[in-house]
């Protein structure tokens, strides 16, 4: 498969990207022009700003599917914003444009447990953070991002991991209703899980919540 990866040098999309090649696939990252990412041997790099809607309309065509995990970013979650507050969104109403003109159909993102109909099983730490910190407006971005996708009329799938981690990967991913305090999953586990989805004839689920154990 030929796989376009947005975020590519971020916590989350540079293990898309090393993992995808590892099983195979050809991979085109996009990473911001500030970056020095260093994308692994075979890997293509393109750099630009996908918040702008030529350079994302002109580097999907080409490519069978996307993967984005895109996020806002800020240094810890009381520090300043480091992008807009509807970054993420914004640039997944590009993605989507760029999709239909290229006639390109089918979208994994990273979404978040918690965000859409999957709050109320937030944890009583997460819902202080969303109250009292920038997790809240990012996750205010990512039920625009859901919602933008699910108007989109491609085959898209919002992957929710619960609490993010840099640990290697266990390999032990599973669909979870709950997201206690103690709900964890690695990075790598989330690239994975999304990578065998995409790989898959049809995804499982439009928002499947992971955690790992």
């Amino acid at each position: 498969m030929n796989l376009i990866v947005f975020g590519a040098s971020g916590r989350c999309g540079s293990h898309v990207v090393r993992r995808a090649m590892t099983r195979g696939h050809q991979v085109t990252g996009i990473a911001r022009a500030a970056s020095s990412y260093t994308p692994p041997d075979g890997a293509a790099v393109v750099r630009g700003d996908v918040l702008e809607p030529a350079f994302v309309e002109h580097v999907i065509p080409g490519h069978d599917a996307v993967i984005s995990c895109l996020g806002m970013r800020y240094r810890h979650p009381w520090a300043p914003r480091e992008s807009p507050d509807d970054f993420t969104s914004r640039a997944t109403r590009h993605i989507v444009e760029g999709m239909k003109a290229a006639g390109i159909r089918r979208i994994g993102v990273i979404s978040a447990a918690g965000v859409g109909d999957s709050r109320e099983v937030l944890n009583w730490p997460m819902r202080l953070l969303l109250r009292t910190s920038n997790v809240g407006v990012a996750y205010a971005d990512l039920e625009r991002v859901e919602s933008v996708l699910r108007q989109s009329s491609l085959d898209w799938q919002a992957v929710r991991p619960t609490t993010l981690t840099h640990r290697p990967a266990t390999g032990r991913v599973r669909l979870t209703a709950r997201y206690p305090a103690t709900a964890t999953i690695p990075r790598e586990d989330v690239a994975d899980f999304m990578l065998r989805e995409m790989e898959g004839a049809r995804f499982s689920e439009r928002t499947p919540m992971i955690t790992a154990g």
